[in-house]
């Protein structure tokens, strides 16, 4: 199914962001360089991005049919759920991105 990604690995990727934004900061603040932390974000926002649109484009999809049957239903609120769950963590991303525009990466 095409939540899977969704549901399961971009709630992941958020913290694998987290770790290796951490580690990038330690890499960025020895070697002088600023624009290392930021790639890092973009990379791992775009990848949970891409999951929560797939995500939310097969709830929509799955909406006008999930009278027809219990099976379709369940689908639809799978889809419902890895959408939310990708969207959080699109939100945490950004949120952990946003402490890496206000704070420098050498801070002592």
């Amino acid at each position: 199914m095409r939540i899977w990604f969704a549901l399961l690995a971009v709630p992941t990727l958020a913290l694998v962001d987290q770790s290796v934004a951490y580690v990038t900061a330690l890499w960025a603040c020895t070697h002088q360089n600023t624009l290392a932390p930021h790639v890092v974000h973009v990379a791992f926002l775009l990848a949970a991005a891409v999951g929560a649109i797939v995500a939310g484009q097969y709830w929509r999809e799955l909406s006008p049919m999930k009278t027809q049957n219990e099976t379709l239903a369940r689908r639809h609120f799978l889809a419902g759920l890895a959408t939310g769950s990708a969207a959080l963590s699109v939100l945490v991303i950004v949120a952990m991105w946003a402490v890496s525009w206000v704070l420098r990466s050498c801070v002592y």
